[in-house]
């Protein structure tokens, strides 16, 4: 499902290609497969995500990394885009934060709403969405061409899931706190 949300919002909703900037905000599942299926159709991608994940996101493929904690976080995705923005956000916080989404994305860029762990409650300033053209894509339902496409496309390109822990099911309560922590990747919890 991860992955299939990603592409969903990159590949379906998003038509994106190479030389396009996409933003990714965390390193949960969705999130890393966000990077992947970037990389895959050739585009840069910047990741935002917590200081101490930063160098592991790298690893995978990230062009860009920036401390979604730092004060000057918007400052500095426009800087590494030459103040242009970028062409992709998967905005996965939500909330009070479609707002930052909506002030590094670029004129005619699109946005891509999955996440709300902000709340369920989204707002934004309406200047940048109107001034810049923006499209917001609500991610929340997908289809089986599309899971399709994906499974195609992981086949060629022989990308894998990433795997933060797996846990036997008496230990769930321990996987749980892990979900809650913020892992990077999924969580396996092995039933049987």
């Amino acid at each position: 499902m991860a992955g299939l949300t990603a592409w969903f919002a990159l590949v379906e909703r998003g038509h994106v290609r190479a030389g396009e900037v996409v933003l990714v905000e965390g390193t949960g599942g969705v999130a890393l497969f966000g990077v992947q299926i970037a990389k895959m159709h050739g585009a840069q991608v910047i990741v935002s995500g917590s200081a101490d994940k930063l160098a592991r996101v790298a690893e995978l493929g990230a062009d860009h990394v920036v401390d979604r904690r730092s004060a000057d976080w918007a400052a500095a995705i426009l800087a590494l885009t030459g103040d242009r923005g970028v062409d992709h956000v998967l905005e996965l916080v939500g909330g009070a934060h479609l707002g930052k989404a909506a002030q590094v994305v670029a004129v005619g860029g699109h946005i891509h709403l999955i996440g709300a762990l902000d709340g369920f409650e989204a707002s934004t300033p309406v200047m940048p969405i109107l001034m810049k053209d923006i499209t917001i894509h609500g991610i929340g339902t997908r289809h089986r061409r599309a899971l399709s496409d994906l499974v195609s496309a992981i086949d060629s390109t022989g990308t894998k899931s990433v795997i933060g822990a797996h846990y036997p099911f008496e230990d769930l309560p321990a996987a749980l706190d892990h979900v809650d922590r913020g892992p990077f990747g999924k969580i396996v919890v092995e039933v049987g």
